[in-house]
């Protein structure tokens, strides 16, 4: 009873050991491949933005003035958006910020006002995406935010990039920031994709979990006599002795001998009355 307590313990603790191990690697590997997404999704972004930041040039943001929607200069920007946004699905808005030295930030150009006057932005809109430190930054180079947000636009992720005082001249100042948005929904399935690892831990800790207490209830079953009666095969095993002792008999009943017994008896002794279904012998 002791024994069969202390193999429980046992199993118990290698369970508990497996699922530790097998848990703390999954972890470690569905954290490294988040990092490793969100890393390649930004920097994709960025690449993104930064390309289409120098298609703009600063004297072409010269006119720009509240209540100028329709001036000529505003519409060739926004057209020019639309035409870079095109290229990428995934971008839902492409828009120009006039950043201040306190950090705030006011739309020059937003590309969906010929589409959607209604949703979109007017010159010199306050914007009121939280992070204003990642635009704040572009004035220097290509940003994102640190994690998804919602405006009353919607919920989103952006980059940003600096659009350069003048490509021919420059002289090392920005003139505003491009920006550039995707779906926070459309962020969030980019950078989601470790399932597979979260699902194969799972089935490794079942299959390890199985394997200890199949073999551990098989190793009971040997040792608590489940091993066939070696010299009456149709004979059920008698509980307690092992396959190597004599049996002898008393009607239709077999015990091992003793060992005293067995002393005396150095010939195998056979049943006196075996039944129809026991092997016969001739001496």
């Amino acid at each position: 009873m002791t024994c069969s307590c202390k193999k429980s313990t046992h199993q118990y603790l290698a369970a508990i050991l497996v699922i530790i191990i097998i848990g703390a690697l999954t972890l470690v590997a569905y954290t490294g491949e988040q990092d490793a997404l969100r890393s390649a999704t930004a920097l994709g972004m960025k690449g993104t933005v930064g390309v289409m930041a120098t298609q703009v040039h600063g004297y072409e943001l010269a006119n720009i003035t509240p209540g100028n929607e329709n001036a000529p200069e505003y519409l060739a920007l926004v057209e020019k958006l639309n035409t870079m946004r095109s290229m990428d699905d995934h971008i839902l808005n492409a828009y120009i910020l006039k950043v201040y030295p306190n950090k705030t930030a006011v739309f020059l150009v937003d590309d969906l006002m010929v589409k959607d006057p209604q949703g979109s932005a007017r010159i010199g809109e306050v914007s009121t995406a939280p992070d204003q430190d990642a635009i704040f930054l572009a004035l220097s180079g290509p940003t994102v935010t640190k994690q998804p947000y919602t405006t009353k636009y919607g919920s989103f992720m952006s980059a940003y990039a600096p659009i350069d005082d003048s490509v021919a001249d420059s002289t090392g100042n920005t003139a505003a920031v491009l920006a550039i948005d995707i779906a926070a929904r459309d962020y969030t399935t980019f950078t989601s994709q470790g399932t597979i690892i979260l699902v194969t831990g799972l089935v490794s800790i079942v299959l390890a979990l199985g394997a200890i207490f199949w073999f551990g209830r098989r190793d009971d079953e040997t040792k608590s006599g489940s091993t066939r009666n070696l010299f009456f095969p149709g004979l059920p095993r008698v509980p307690g002795c092992h396959p190597s002792e004599r049996y002898q008999s008393s009607g239709s009943s077999f015990w091992p001998l003793s060992s005293a017994q067995d002393a005396r008896s150095p010939r195998l002794q056979l049943p006196l009355n075996p039944p129809h279904w026991a092997p016969r012998y001739r001496l």
